[in-house]
């Protein structure tokens, strides 16, 4: 059987803007994935301690935050496309100033801001992207779509990154950084999108703390809470029991390959059953696999556990992705977009310097820390049902 059904196929085929953006997006995926894992690991065997590294993404959330309302406003004039390749111009001076963040100390400082940057215009350009081009009744099954070309270019992408950085990490920031340049073409085959900003920053405020969104602000804030301690702590905890960066980049392709046998189901039965109960589904598996990450010491068990993980992550994250987005069509989907990224970097901003504390006085910080993303996790079932 075909991993993609026939409707699938016959909507990337007959949609000359979603043609543009999967293919686009598969290539910076790719190129982003040949490293992004294995920054946090850089900066590790680098000499930075664990709680250094946490401050680290701490400063990105934060610039994040102090320029999330005039970057919306930048996205708006320039154009949604236009912001994806501005925003590769950040990402590639980010990953080139990587080479040198062990010689400038300052470095230090200023890489948090020109990825904080890239994050802003590639997010608000991407989402506003997709939410004009998608349509609600099949958007389950493009999610799963644009999941799958996203896991197709991840699967192989942390092990050829590993064996290129086991020679040379520069290597690896050069040839991602020339991958993202080329995923920026397909997107100007075909016109570009301009959104105003009807909305002020009082505005954004209002909605961030609002009773009625209550539920969305939960939900975010356990999304954001799990994905970082995901990104920046996982892959130091997995380079420290398996103590290779090429097993290291096999065993998170091998698992991300297993989990690409989940997006034929989810995509098909998210656009036919209740998301909410989907979601709470998701959720609960979603739990125990961060609970099962407490106890991954062993390379096999890692093996078995993180496959788990990322199939659990998947039956959540598709249900729960469409909600959003059918949501946001219901009000002022740009205002939507960006309270949700502000609300994603506030909490982190919360929590990372208590990530930091824990790891500073090293007391089972990496069981702590997967205990919070588990609790965390909790939060996706909290999203508004309208």
């Amino acid at each position: 059987m075909s991993l993609l059904n026939n409707s699938i196929h016959f909507n990337f085929f007959n949609n000359k803007e979603f043609n543009q953006f999967y293919i686009s997006i598969f290539i910076m995926t790719f190129g982003e994935s040949l490293i992004n894992i294995f920054v946090p690991i850089y900066l590790f065997n680098l000499g930075y301690e664990i709680y250094q590294i946490i401050i680290f993404y701490f400063l990105v959330s934060l610039y994040f935050l102090v320029f999330s309302y005039t970057g919306a406003k930048l996205v708006g004039r320039m154009g949604e496309k236009h912001s994806i390749l501005v925003s590769t111009v950040f990402i590639i001076t980010y990953y080139l100033g990587l080479i040198f963040i062990n010689k400038y100390v300052i470095l230090f400082y200023i890489l948090p801001l020109l990825l904080s940057l890239r994050m802003i215009l590639f997010n608000y350009g991407y989402h506003l992207n997709y939410i004009n081009h998608s349509q609600r009744k099949k958007r389950g099954k493009e999610l799963a779509f644009i999941g799958v070309i996203t896991l197709l270019s991840t699967t192989s992408a942390p092990l050829i990154g590993s064996v290129i950085a086991d020679i040379n990490f520069t290597f690896v920031f050069i040839a991602s950084s020339l991958l993202l340049i080329i995923g920026t073409v397909p997107l100007f085959f075909t016109k570009d999108s301009y959104e105003k900003v009807n909305f002020t920053f009082e505005d954004l405020t209002k909605k961030l703390f609002s009773k009625k969104d209550r539920g969305n602000f939960i939900s975010f804030s356990g999304y954001a809470v799990e994905s970082i301690i995901g990104r920046m702590i996982w892959p130091i905890f997995l380079i420290m029991i398996i103590g290779s960066i090429f097993k290291t980049g096999l065993i998170i392709s091998l698992t991300l390959l297993i989990s690409l046998l989940i997006f034929y189901f989810m995509g098909k039965i998210t656009d036919k059953y209740n998301k909410i109960k989907l979601i709470k589904i998701g959720t609960i598996l979603y739990f125990f696999a961060w609970i099962g990450r407490i106890f991954a010491d062993t390379y096999y068990k890692i093996l078995f556990i993180d496959s788990y993980k990322n199939l659990s992550e998947k039956i959540v994250h598709i249900p729960w992705s469409s909600q959003s987005y059918d949501l946001a069509e219901k009000e002022d989907y740009f205002c939507f977009i960006v309270s949700r990224e502000i609300i994603f970097n506030f909490i982190r901003i919360l929590i990372m310097p208590i990530l930091s504390f824990i790891f500073w006085i090293n007391y089972n910080p990496f069981f702590i820390s997967f205990l919070i993303a588990a609790i965390f996790s909790l939060g996706y079932v909290f999203i508004k049902k309208e």
